[in-house]
C-alpha cells in the first residue's frame, strides 16, 4: 500500500470480451462505484479489456502504479478463457498454487446445489501465491485479494448477483479496515429544462472550477443535470458543503430547475396538474407518441393526460375544418384556434403542430398551451422526423406545460 498517499483511491477493471463486443450491458462498474461513494473511497479510473491474459496483466500493472485498490470483474469461471487468476498472479511476479481446501469448498457448493463437480472447476482452485482467498457462498468462483507494496488488487466474479454479494459482505469491509476512518462521498442532482448546456455552463462557470464541493453537467434530449458532489467526514456535513452551493445555482437558474434526484419532469408536471384540479388534452403530429409515453411513466400525469396522435398537420387542419396555413402568420393563428378549442375550464389544451411550411423559415414546429382564453405559443424552426427529434419536441412540450403550471 502507497504509505505517501492520505487520500486514498481506487480504479475498476472490468474483463470480458462480451463487452467490448456490446453483447451485454455493464452494470458491475455501476454497482461498485456507488458503493466506494458511500465509503469516501475516490474512484478514478475504469477500464474494460477482454480476455487476454497479456492484456489484463498489463492493465493491472498500470492500474497498480496509480491506485491504491485495483478492483477486478469477471474471469474467475472454469473455462479457458477464465484468464483473471493468471494475468494477477502475472501482474505481480507471482506463481499460481494449487489449494485442495478450495477444492474442497467448490466441490461442496456443487453438492449443495444438487450437481457433480465437473474435472475443468477444478482450474478456479489456482490462486497466485500468497494471495487472500474471499470464499464465495452464492456461486461456484472463489475470489481473492492480493496485496502488494504497491496497492491491492481485489479479484471479484463477473456475475452481477454474486459481485453485488461480495462487495457487500467481504469487500467493504475489507476497504474500511484499510482506510481507517473512512469518509462519504454524497451528490445531489438538479434537474433543468429549458436551457442548453452551454447556457448553464455559462452561467455556472466559476463553481464549476470548485474542488469540494464539485460541480458538474450532464446533458440529455432537453434537460441538462447539474451534480453537486462533496466529500466529508459524515453524510450531514456533506449536505453541509453542498447547501450552500445549490442555493446560489438555485439564485442564478431558479426558472429552469424543475426537479432533484430522482424527480423526473413528468412527475412534477402530474403533480402539478393534481395541485390546481387540471387535465391536459393534447393534439400531436410530431413526436409520434413520445409525448404520451412519457406522459404514462407517471401515475398522476397518466390519469391526467389525453392525446390524439395524428400523422400530418394537414389532417388535423382538415378534422377541424380549417384551411391549412401557407405562411407564418396563419399557422400560428390556426395552431392557436385548434388550441383553444382544446381548452376547458379544468383542462389545458397542449398542441404540438408540425412540420408548418412557412414562407419565411422553411418548417417550424409549433408548440402552444392555451387555458381560459390565454394561449401561449412556441416556434422551433428546425424540424427533423427521427426519434432523437421527437424525444426533444416531447421534453420541450413538457417543459412548456411545466412552465404554465407553476
Amino acid at each position: 500500500m502507497k504509505q505517501d498517499r492520505i487520500i486514498m483511491n481506487a480504479e475498476i477493471v472490468l474483463t470480458g470480451t462480451e463487452l467490448l463486443l456490446g453483447e451485454i450491458t455493464d452494470t458491475n462498474s455501476v454497482v461498485i462505484a456507488r458503493m466506494l461513494r458511500d465509503i469516501g473511497l475516490d474512484l478514478l479510473y475504469k477500464t474494460t479489456v477482454g480476455d487476454n491474459e497479456v492484456r489484463i496483466a498489463e492493465i493491472l500493472r498500470d492500474a497498480l502504479k496509480r491506485a491504491d485498490f485495483v478492483i477486478v470483474s469477471g474471469g474467475l469461471g472454469p473455462t479457458v478463457d477464465d484468464v483473471t487468476r493468471q494475468a494477477a498472479a502475472a501482474a505481480t511476479g507471482r506463481k499460481l498454487v494449487y489449494s485442495k481446501e478450495l477444492e474442497a469448498q467448490i466441490a461442496a457448493r456443487f453438492k449443495r446445489f444438487g450437481r457433480t463437480m465437473a474435472e475443468n472447476n477444478k482450474r478456479q482452485a489456482w490462486l497466485p501465491e500468497g494471495a487472500i482467498p474471499v470464499e464465495n457462498p452464492v456461486g461456484t468462483a472463489p475470489c481473492f485479494i492480493i496485496e502488494t507494496e504497491q496497492g491491492s488488487i481485489i479479484c471479484l466474479p463477473g456475475v452481477p448477483r454474486e459481485l453485488e454479494y461480495q462487495m457487500k459482505r467481504a469487500i467493504i469491509p475489507y476497504l474500511k479496515g484499510k482506510m481507517g476512518k473512512t469518509q462519504v462521498i454524497k451528490a445531489r442532482i438538479l434537474h433543468t429544462c429549458g436551457l442548453g448546456e452551454s447556457n448553464v455552463d455559462r452561467q455556472l462557470d466559476d463553481l464549476m472550477r470548485g474542488s469540494n464541493p464539485t460541480v458538474g453537467l450532464a446533458a440529455h434530449l432537453g434537460q441538462v443535470d447539474i451534480r453537486i458532489t462533496a466529500k466529508a467526514a459524515t453524510e450531514a456535513d456533506a449536505n453541509a458543503l453542498i447547501a450552500p452551493a445549490e442555493e446560489e445555482i438555485r439564485k442564478r437558474l431558479a426558472d429552469t430547475i424543475f426537479g432533484v434526484d430522482q424527480k423526473t419532469l413528468p412527475e412534477v408536471v402530474g403533480e402539478l396538474l393534481e395541485k390546481h384540479n387540471l387535465q391536459v388534452t393534447a393534439v400531436d403530429t410530431l413526436t409520434g407518441g413520445v409525448l404520451t409515453g412519457r406522459m404514462q411513466s407517471d401515475e398522476r400525469s397518466k390519469a391526467a393526460f389525453t392525446a390524439t396522435v395524428f400523422s400530418s398537420p394537414e389532417e388535423v387542419f382538415d378534422t377541424i375544418g380549417v384551411p391549412a396555413p401557407n405562411d407564418a402568420e396563419s399557422a400560428e393563428a390556426a395552431v392557436k384556434e385548434l388550441t383553444q378549442r382544446l381548452s376547458q375550464p379544468n383542462t389545458l389544451g397542449v398542441c404540438i403542430i408540425g412540420p408548418v411550411k412557412t414562407d419565411s423559415t422553411g418548417e417550424e414546429a409549433l408548440i402552444a398551451i392555451a387555458h381560459k382564453g390565454q394561449v401561449n405559443l412556441s416556434r422551433y424552426h428546425r424540424v427533423y422526423k427521427g426519434q432523437t427529434d421527437r424525444e426533444w419536441l416531447a421534453a420541450q412540450a413538457l417543459d412548456r406545460v411545466w412552465r404554465w403550471l407553476r
